[in-house]
């Protein structure tokens, strides 16, 4: 090991030195050994790193498991236009007319990257990346594509790499879903970059219902041209840790992006949602709208910052977070930040943490209902905007439907 790479701190930190030797075994490229070598001169994030104070990993991480044998991979079903088994592509990918689909060895990155490279979990996920997807769309393409991020019954760590290029005046509907078996440990990264050309539209649908055992660690990263608009909800009821990362820079004039999602976590879960929004160019415009429900001994996290730059005249940028605390041990920390450096800007941002409005339950039930009917009515209303920016009526109700699912099981 290069003498000036710090030693392992924590058992999580120990552990994940064995995956990457393992990983080794079958090969892996010199970006990943680079960028495995930042991860370990960084460790794992900790509370001293203000962008991880809610959410640290080198104390909340206990262990890492081995890499999954790429030859598991054969084993997966498919049915989707990609679907990835411990974090490799498995099968031949079906690309719809207008979009191209390419393998390649891992370490590719966008034109501009927009994500943090100096973020360790980051430097890990493109370590344990083996290859880089490349999705092209073709200019004036309109297409649909579907992701399922699976898992293996045998714990594995993880990571999944992809790149998607829209070109000018194309729009692309991305459904994507995380899964995993049931009681196994995993540790699932994934990086997904998206470069939005000008006039272009992204609609991003992410469904996270990974096992309570697993942790899972996602960044986006969105490069925004003239007048391209992405539109993304996160669905996010599954894995004990789970962070999700998004880095969205408007690049170009008159873009647009709402992003926006909704969270419920019960027993123990710790579920953490980080936006950083940068507007670079006039007459930008973001919302971002998340939801939040907390039971038992459950933590949630929103920290959101929007960042304008001098030139970034006419921005109009407004975020909200509201929790909904449904016990005594549940816990959540709402951080959201402004930083302007324009003066002719509308932006806003606002937070809130509350319980269940007595009052209404009690005119709920006057009128008959069960308590826990009551409050699933009022925790399904609450939850409801995040979703308004969903166009397909029907995946809005598939989307409901899972959190009538996530309250029916509430004890």
């Amino acid at each position: 090991m290069n003498a000036s790479v710090k030693p392992p701190q924590s058992p999580a930190e120990t552990s994940l030195v064995e995956s990457f030797e393992a990983l080794r075994v079958s090969g892996v490229a010199a970006v990943q050994e680079e960028a495995f070598a930042r991860f370990l001169n960084k460790g794992l994030p900790s509370r001293r790193i203000e962008a991880w104070h809610y959410t640290d990993l080198r104390t909340q991480l206990k262990r890492a498991p081995l890499p999954a044998r790429v030859e598991a991979a054969a084993e997966a079903a498919d049915g989707a236009a990609l679907v990835f088994l411990d974090g490799a592509l498995v099968g031949e990918p079906q690309a719809p007319q207008g979009v191209s689909i390419e393998r390649a060895t891992a370490g590719r990155r966008l034109a501009a990257p927009v994500i943090d490279e100096d973020d360790a979990s980051i430097a890990l996920a493109r370590a344990f990346s083996r290859e880089t997807i490349t999705i092209r769309v073709e200019a004036n393409a309109h297409c649909a594509l579907r992701f399922v991020f699976q898992n293996s019954e045998t714990a594995a760590t993880s990571a999944a790499h992809v790149i998607v290029s829209v070109e000018a005046g194309a729009s692309l509907t991305l459904i994507e879903s995380l899964d995993s078996a049931a009681g196994a440990g995993h540790l699932a990264q994934a990086l997904i970059e998206f470069d939005v050309g000008e006039q272009s539209k992204v609609n991003y649908i992410r469904i996270n219902s990974l096992d309570a055992a697993a942790s899972a660690v996602s960044t986006l990263g969105v490069d925004l041209a003239a007048r391209a608009q992405f539109d993304t909800l996160s669905l996010t009821t599954g894995a004990a840790l789970s962070r999700h990362q998004i880095f969205v820079r408007f690049a170009g004039e008159h873009a647009k992006a709402s992003i926006c999602g909704a969270t419920l976590v019960r027993g123990r879960q710790h579920a953490d949602t980080t936006i950083i929004i940068n507007h670079a160019a006039a007459h930008g415009e973001s919302r971002e709208v998340y939801k939040t429900i907390v039971d038992d001994e459950a933590t949630g996290v929103f920290q959101g910052r929007i960042n304008v730059a001098p030139g970034a005249q006419k921005t109009d940028a407004r975020m909200a977070s509201n929790a909904m605390l449904l016990a005594e041990g549940a816990s959540m920390y709402n951080k959201p930040e402004l930083e302007i450096f324009a003066d002719d800007v509308q932006c806003a941002h606002g937070a809130t943490c509350g319980e269940l409005d007595d009052d209404l339950l009690f005119y709920i039930m006057a009128r008959g209902l069960p308590r826990r009917e009551a409050e699933a009515m009022l925790l399904e209303a609450f939850v409801a905007p995040a979703f308004d920016g969903v166009e397909d009526e029907d995946m809005r109700e598939t989307l409901m439907e899972r959190v009538r699912g996530w309250l029916a099981q509430r004890k």
